[in-house]
């Protein structure tokens, strides 16, 4: 388990990483859909509550690849290494614009998918009718048994989803 030294260290290097990015705070988070305070928070090496980080979030994912950081470099660096980068002919190529909220987009690229639903919720007969899309998503780094474990959970609330009008379509591969 990593200390609060660990923490600091990850966190001094999101800033440093930031800073020659050329990058404030308030545009880091405007990038990833965030406000400033988890963006602080993270450099902090802290939580907003004061309480020491216990895992990389989603967050700390997305801000690492913001600032040219490879897979996988917040656990190098909380492991005492430094983060290794990712190509810059990556960075300059732009992702596709999904046209969703930005905090959607990256939680939707962030993590495995595990399963989705497609609820349509009015107008049968037309093709743009009214719907709930669900996708359910496991956290980087999860075991096999948390992956069973909140699918179980997943099962069970996927029945609640399915007695609503119009029912879920089948389940697609992906």
């Amino acid at each position: 388990m990593e200390s609060e030294r660990d923490w600091e260290r990850l966190g001094n290097a999101y800033a440093e990483a930031r800073k020659l990015a050329d990058l404030t705070q308030v545009e880091v988070a405007e990038r990833l859909g965030v406000s400033r305070t988890p963006i602080q928070a993270i450099e902090r090496g802290k939580q907003s509550n004061g309480r020491p980080f216990t895992k990389v979030s989603s967050t700390m994912r997305a801000y690492a690849r913001l600032v040219g950081w490879a897979e996988g470099s917040p656990e190098q660096i909380l492991s005492g290494g430094d983060p290794d980068y990712t190509p810059q002919e990556a960075l300059s190529q732009p992702s596709e614009p999904s046209g969703l909220p930005s905090a959607v987009d990256r939680e939707l690229r962030s993590g495995k998918t595990l399963d989705h639903a497609v609820v349509h919720l009015g107008g049968a007969d037309d093709e743009d009718d009214f719907r709930l899309v669900v996708v359910v998503k496991g956290a980087e780094g999860m075991t096999e048994e948390e992956i069973d474990r909140r699918f179980e959970q997943w099962r069970r609330m996927r029945r609640t989803i399915q007695a609503l009008p119009g029912g879920p379509d089948a389940p697609q591969d992906s």
